[in-house]
């Protein structure tokens, strides 16, 4: 008689312990790596439009900016369509209809696609009035009103990153909290927790640029992701391009 050798339930178990503790290493490795790309190509969908924001300028005599495309349940003037991705502005005033030149991004206006960040929600755009005004079109004398801070209560020259800022582009990371989807809902607005992303979506001229927070961290969660447009780069360019004098 020969001996029939097998495995026993203990040998099994640490087999399929071992199998299990390496399938979940993997998977969180490729999560890890998932999210990484997708931080990078919303930071390439960033940069481009910001290059599309110069580039419509550029087109412009007066040179000026898009107005935002209103967001839903925004009232925008007759002819408009608020979250449609064109450019709300008031055919008779010139002003843009979104409250305080903040909504959505203008990717048809700007002919961007995709839409939307990696995470299916629309970008935020504001911009400065003066940058916007078709009329006079954007003067060397010009200045932004807004402020990139890296803390909700900034102190100048300590946590104040750039100041006088045209026009801001925002993605709201992966957790999309305070962004518009890109079914024209809009998702949830931060905790009261999270400061920083709350800093993001009140309307007010200053915003918050930060290194990823975890839940629980000062300032809360925080994964948006900020580009925001110098004043100087882009006199620089419409100069180069003989649009301002």
């Amino acid at each position: 008689m020969k001996n029939i050798h097998g495995f026993t339930l203990v040998e099994m178990a640490i087999v399929l312990a071992i199998v299990a503790l390496l399938l979940g290493t993997g998977l969180t490795l490729l999560s890890a790596q998932q999210d990484q790309r997708r931080i990078e190509d919303t930071n390439t969908a960033l940069s481009d439009a910001s290059e599309a924001l110069i580039g419509y300028a550029l087109t412009k005599t007066p040179p000026y900016m898009p107005c935002p495309d209103a967001m839903p349940g925004v009232a925008v003037s007759a002819g408009n369509v608020a979250n449609d991705g064109q450019e709300d502005r008031n055919t008779v005033t010139n002003a843009c209809d979104a409250p305080n030149g903040e909504g959505n991004l203008p990717w048809v206006t700007l002919g961007l696609t995709p839409s939307t960040d990696t995470w299916s929600n629309r970008l935020r755009y504001r911009v400065t009035a003066a940058f916007s005004n078709k009329t006079t079109g954007m003067l060397l004398t010009s200045t932004g009103d807004m402020n990139v801070l890296d803390a909700v209560s900034g102190t100048p020259g300590v946590n104040t990153l750039a100041t006088e800022i045209p026009a801001i582009i925002i993605s709201h990371g992966r957790n999309g909290l305070g962004a518009i989807n890109a079914t024209g809902h809009a998702n949830p607005a931060p905790p009261a927790a999270s400061t920083y992303e709350t800093e993001n979506t009140n309307g007010t001229v200053n915003f918050v640029s930060h290194s990823p927070n975890p839940a629980g961290a000062t300032g809360g969660e925080f994964d948006d992701q900020i580009i925001w447009l110098s004043q100087y780069i882009l006199f620089n360019r419409m100069v180069q391009a003989g649009k301002l004098p």
